[in-house]
């Protein structure tokens, strides 16, 4: 990844989180530094104990240390949520998800019903009408799409400058999910179990396939091997983070 975006995502999170003041011992790691070394851990999967500290990179412990602090902080959100504001999207949101096999127990794991019930998990992501994440949550495999539209659609519709309508497949099909979009002046196109092929939907949902078949080209990400929740849901909205990124890269 150019480093230019990698000092973009750097300067937005030093904003929302400054750098501590260094003290006694071993000076902290940089920021463009870290956001290296997870750049290249969700890109090749590399074990956290071989990531070894270089002039390039952090260690697997002090990337682990940095995870937890954003996580406790809710520091990726925010420069999701920055990032994807300063971006001219398109003002469509498009809903769907993907699941992933699970190789150990942990957070946000559970039975996969496509999957013979193989212990999984689910990235829900939305996007744009461009295909630009702007929302993610991991879920366990089993957890209905329809608990997660709600969160989905209050933390896009939060950053979004817009939004026209909501497209979504039969697996969120509810109500009063349609019911939350009039609220909000949005026109839900969500299609409706029982009806006959040939919505058109098709047609709309091209945008979030292709975003989460980027997602899952990290490969820390379409094998889970981490144990905590806090871990995956930081690694996802990283990964959402780096696409934003490089598409803001494109209009600047």
């Amino acid at each position: 990844m150019d480093s230019r975006i990698l000092r973009v995502i750097a300067t937005v999170i030093e904003v929302c989180d400054p750098p501590r003041e260094a003290g006694r011992g071993h000076p902290p790691a940089e920021t463009i530094r870290v956001l290296a070394t997870l750049r290249r851990f969700l890109r090749e999967g590399t074990p956290w104990r071989s990531l070894t500290a270089t002039a390039a990179q952090a260690s697997g412990s002090t990337l682990r240390r940095w995870l937890t602090r954003w996580a406790e902080t809710g520091v990726l959100a925010q420069v999701h949520a920055l990032l994807v504001g300063m971006l001219r999207g398109h003002p469509d949101l498009i809903l769907d998800s993907c699941s992933v096999r699970a190789k150990r127990a942990g957070d946000l794991t559970g039975p996969n019903p496509t999957d013979r019930a193989k212990r999984g998990t689910k990235y829900n992501v939305a996007v744009d009408g461009d295909g630009v994440p702007v929302a993610c949550v991991a879920t366990a495999a089993n957890v209905n799409d329809t608990l997660v539209v709600e969160r989905l659609f209050l933390a896009a519709y939060a950053v979004m400058a817009r939004i026209r309508t909501v497209f979504a497949d039969k697996g969120y099909d509810a109500e009063h999910h349609r019911d939350l979009c009039r609220f909000f002046g949005v026109t839900p196109r969500i299609y409706e179990r029982g009806q006959p092929p040939g919505s058109g939907l098709g047609q709309r949902r091209w945008p979030v396939e292709r975003s989460t078949a980027w997602v899952l080209e990290n490969k820390r990400l379409a094998l889970r091997y981490d144990r905590l929740g806090f871990i995956i849901q930081s690694l996802l909205q990283s990964a959402c983070i780096f696409l934003v990124a490089k598409r803001l890269a494109r209009q600047f």
